[in-house]
């Protein structure tokens, strides 16, 4: 017998008609919405590479120097430039090594692409509270077809990128550099303590008191040295002249330091007795250096590694000239009344680096002698808290001070920096937003 025949297979197909639409639509959308997002992230590559390349084409053009608005090779645009659509190759300025870079990552002044630039010396005007040597905007946007928008009558959407970058010239980092990038306090000054410094001073930290001077605490910089935080300071002590705050992060202007080959323990510090006196010669000294009360050590020229830390006592004397330490493991005490003589090697490759405390090791450490302490040379201590002064005296010494965070006692007087091979690549290329 045959069956009855049912309306039910064209329900069926009615309601999968109906919901085709939609499915359809919704398929639409997200290609829509994912081609759109994939766009705008190749926009953004874009724009962020031809802002670094601008800014660090002006930084080169001048040699790590003041860029200039004129200066071969610099150009500065007040209002947006668009890129042309042929790039002469090599480029004959900074932002045509953008425009080359943003052209190289698929995006063009032509079409449905703009590609363009401003530049300029000072704040961005995307970044009023930054102050740079240097900074570059670009901007990049691309119309794009679209599936299921286009059934609504929008055939296509726009995507765009905005990149700002900043260069720093060299003369603009400092010779006392904190680099703990959150850390309240990075720099603290209690009391009456003076930092007198003619190479500036540097916080890489955010935080709204990444300085603090209680106290009476003051920073004072001479020349065209400048005091520049990342984040803010705060507490009653005074900064002179005021500071620039909200810059960009520098980093360690010393990250390419590698440390010395480390040996096999082949040296000790002799017994001198009380009140005695020695000279010891480079080496690897896995006992550490302990001075006792009266006690004094002359280190001959040359690189010292040091294992469980320097300890030296009330009323001792440490000196050396051409002399490198380098801690591998602890870190450095000096009692109040220590004196403390010690100058870093005039060239070679540890040119200028007087103490250098691993990497690895977050020991803190103490650099606060007696009157008489002079330390010339560069004391980088990048994973410590460092307490220092310089001692009493007024005359300036060539010193850099890198620290994770840094407590400064009692007055310091810093003319210039430390004659590194590291010390001069403070400027550079910062990506601001």
């Amino acid at each position: 017998m045959r069956a009855k025949s049912t309306p039910r297979r064209g329900q069926t197909i009615i309601l999968f008609t109906l919901a085709l639409v939609p499915l359809l639509g919704i398929m639409g959308l997200v290609v829509d919405v994912g081609w759109a997002h994939f766009r705008r992230e190749a926009a953004q590559t874009a724009a962020d590479s031809a802002a670094m390349a601008a800014a660090l084409a002006a930084y080169q053009a001048a040699n790590g120097g003041s860029m200039l608005c004129g200066t071969p090779h610099i150009v500065c645009y007040a209002s947006e430039y668009s890129c042309p659509a042929i790039i002469s190759s090599p480029p004959s300025d900074n932002v045509q090594a953008g425009c080359m870079y943003a052209r190289d990552n698929g995006f063009v002044t032509a079409g449905k692409q703009k590609v363009t630039f401003q530049s300029g010396i000072g704040s961005a005007p995307t970044s009023p509270g930054v102050t740079m040597s240097y900074w570059v905007i670009v901007r990049v946007s691309e119309d794009i077809p679209q599936l299921f928008s286009a059934a609504l009558g929008h055939p296509t959407a726009t995507v765009s990128a905005r990149a700002t970058t900043g260069a720093r010239d060299g003369t603009s980092g400092g010779c006392v550099i904190t680099l703990n990038p959150t850390a309240g306090g990075s720099l603290s000054m209690t009391g009456t303590t003076l930092l007198k410094s003619g190479c500036g001073v540097f916080v890489n930290s955010n935080s709204p008191q990444a300085i603090t001077a209680v106290g009476g605490g003051t920073i004072l910089t001479t020349g065209n040295a400048k005091t520049q935080i990342v984040g803010n300071w705060s507490g009653g002590g005074t900064i002179s002249p005021a500071p620039q705050v909200g810059v960009p992060y520098m980093g360690d202007p010393m990250a390419d330091l590698a440390p010395p080959p480390v040996g096999p323990c082949d040296s000790t510090v002799p017994n001198m007795g009380s009140q005695g006196s020695a000279t010891i010669s480079p080496g690897v000294y896995c006992s550490g250096i302990s001075l006792g009360s009266h006690q004094s050590l002359t280190l001959k020229p040359g690189v010292y590694i040091i294992k469980n830390g320097i300890d030296l006592g009330a009323q001792t004397t440490l000196t050396g000239d051409g002399v490198t330490i380098y801690l591998q493991s602890g870190g450095v005490t000096m009692s109040g009344g220590a004196t403390v003589g010690l100058n870093a090697p005039s060239s070679g490759p540890w040119q200028g680096v007087l103490f250098f405390q691993d990497r690895a090791d977050a020991t803190a450490s103490t650099l606060v002698g007696g009157t008489g302490q002079s330390m010339n040379g560069a004391l980088y201590f990048p994973a410590a808290h460092l307490t220092y002064t310089g001692g009493s005296s007024t005359t300036a010494t060539a010193t850099t001070i890198i620290a994770d965070t840094l407590n400064m006692v009692g007055n310091s007087y810093i003319s210039a920096s430390a004659n590194t091979l590291f010390t001069g690549n403070s400027g550079g290329v910062s990506l601001i937003e």
